[in-house]
C-alpha cells in the first residue's frame, strides 16, 4: 500500500493513495494541508480571543479600583472636613464652658455672648448628632436675654462625644487609606499584567497574521491546481473530438 506523509505541514496524517490516481492524491494532500491550517488559524483566533477577554477582565479590574480609590479620597476629604468643624466646636464650646457642672453660661460665652451665635451652636450641636439632653438639663435661654444656655456638665459631655466621633472618623480615614494603598499595589500589578499580556498579544497577532496568509496561500495553490486540473482535462476532451 502507498502512502504520503508531510506535504509541507507537519502532522499532515498518512493517506493510502493505492487506489487514487496522481491528480486525486495531490488534490487530497493539497486539502488536507489546508484544512490543518485553517485548524490551526482557529486555534490561534481562540488564543487571541481569550487573551482579549483576560485583558478586558484586568482593565474592568484597573477601573473598578480607580473608582474605588477616587471614592474613598473623596470621603477621606469630606471626614476631614467634618474633623475640622468638629474640633473648631469643641474649641468654641470649651471656651463658653460654665466651671461648674450644674451651672449655665450661653453657648456663645467664649465669643462675647452673641444671641445668634449661641442659636447657631446649638444648631450645629444638633447637626452633630450630639446629644442633646432634656429636662432639667436641656440647654435654654435661663435668663431670658435671648441667649441660648447649656450647664457646664452638658458642655462638658459634648466635648467628650466630638472626641469619640473625632476618634471614629479618624479611624475610617485610616482604614480608607490603607485600602488606597493596598489599591495602589493591586493596580501596579495590574497595569503590569495588562502590559505584559498587551506585548504577547502583539507577537500572538504578529502569528496570527502569518497563519492568516500561510492558510490563504494554501487555498489559493489548491484552487489553482483545481483550476488546472479542470483546464487539462478539458484540453484532452477538446482533443478526442
Amino acid at each position: 500500500m502507498s502512502t504520503v506523509s508531510g506535504a509541507g505541514v507537519g502532522g499532515i496524517a498518512g493517506m493510502d493513495l493505492g487506489s487514487m490516481d496522481l491528480e486525486t492524491a495531490l488534490m487530497a494532500v493539497q486539502g488536507q494541508r489546508a484544512q490543518l491550517l485553517e485548524d490551526a488559524l482557529r486555534a490561534q483566533l481562540d488564543s487571541v480571543n481569550a487573551r482579549n477577554a483576560e485583558m478586558a477582565g484586568l482593565n474592568d479590574s484597573i477601573a473598578a479600583k480607580t473608582s474605588e480609590n477616587g471614592k474613598l479620597e473623596a470621603s477621606n476629604l469630606s471626614m476631614q472636613q467634618q474633623i475640622t468643624e468638629l474640633r473648631d466646636l469643641q474649641s468654641r464650646l470649651k471656651a463658653s464652658q460654665c466651671p461648674n457642672p450644674d451651672g449655665w453660661y450661653g453657648l456663645s460665652w467664649g465669643q462675647g455672648d452673641d444671641k445668634a451665635l449661641s442659636h447657631a451652636t446649638l444648631d450645629q450641636i444638633k447637626a452633630s448628632g450630639l446629644t442633646i439632653p432634656a429636662g432639667a438639663d436641656a440647654p435654654r435661654d435661663v435668663d431670658g436675654n435671648g441667649t441660648m444656655d447649656a450647664k457646664g456638665k452638658v458642655v462638658a459631655g459634648w466635648q467628650k462625644e466630638i472626641d469619640d466621633k473625632v476618634a471614629a472618623l479618624e479611624d475610617s480615614i485610616k482604614k480608607n487609606s490603607a485600602t488606597v494603598e493596598a489599591n495602589k499595589t493591586d493596580l501596579t500589578s495590574l497595569k503590569n499584567q495588562v502590559d505584559a499580556l498587551g506585548n504577547t498579544q502583539q507577537m500572538e497577532m504578529l502569528r496570527l497574521q502569518g497563519m492568516t496568509g500561510k492558510r490563504n496561500e494554501a487555498f489559493d495553490v489548491m484552487t489553482n491546481f483545481i483550476k488546472k486540473m479542470q483546464e487539462n482535462r478539458s484540453g484532452i476532451i477538446g482533443n478526442m473530438r
